[in-house]
Order: structure tokens, then sequence, then C-alpha cells
């Protein structure tokens, strides 16, 4: 099962995202954070499964200043929980489409 937790969501904020895995936490803009969901979800997709205990996959960062080394499952976590955080942001920045600032006319 896959853990995300929304801290806070302001459409007037920065864009800025804090995505924490394991021991490593990276801060992301709203691009780096679209280019690492699609990192992960190219390294998901081209996955050859060898060993679930091995941790063997290098996940480059945006930036590639920072690397992460996953088992196949903690691949998988990390995959399931930026598709949540992903569904979550987009669904927060179409709610508030209809706020009540939204329905003034």
């Amino acid at each position: 099962m896959c853990n995300f937790k929304s801290w806070h969501f302001d459409d007037h904020a920065c864009n800025i995202y804090q995505v924490t895995f394991g021991t490593t936490m990276l801060i992301l803009d709203k691009n780096n954070f679209e280019t690492f969901i699609e990192l992960v979800t190219a390294r998901c997709e081209t996955l050859v499964p060898i060993d679930d205990k091995l941790k063997y996959i290098v996940l480059p960062t945006p930036g590639n200043i920072v690397h992460i080394v996953l088992t196949e499952k903690e691949l998988m976590h990390l995959h399931c929980m930026l598709q949540n955080a992903d569904t979550e942001i987009k669904s927060q920045q179409i709610l508030a489409l209809f706020d009540d600032k939204g329905l003034e006319s």
C-alpha cells in the first residue's frame, strides 16, 4: 500500500514539492517534480526483475545531483506514492477552480 500525505495545499503556493522516501528528501520545483515522476514511471515500465531483495536500481533525480538506490519493491512503492501525490495535486487544482472566488461574476 502506498502512503502519501499532503501537508499543505495552497493554490497561491510557490509550487515547491518535498518528496521523502526512505532516508532521502528531495525538494523540487513543479517542473522537476513532474520530471521525477516521469523518470520513476519510465524506470518501472522498463524494469526487468532480477532480485526483489537486492538494491540494484539506480534512479537519478532531476539535475543528476542525487541518485537513489532502490530494490524493485521500493521502486514500485515510490511509483505508487508519486502517482497518488500527482492525482491529489491535480484534484486540488481542479477543485480550486470552483472555490467561492471563481464563482463570483
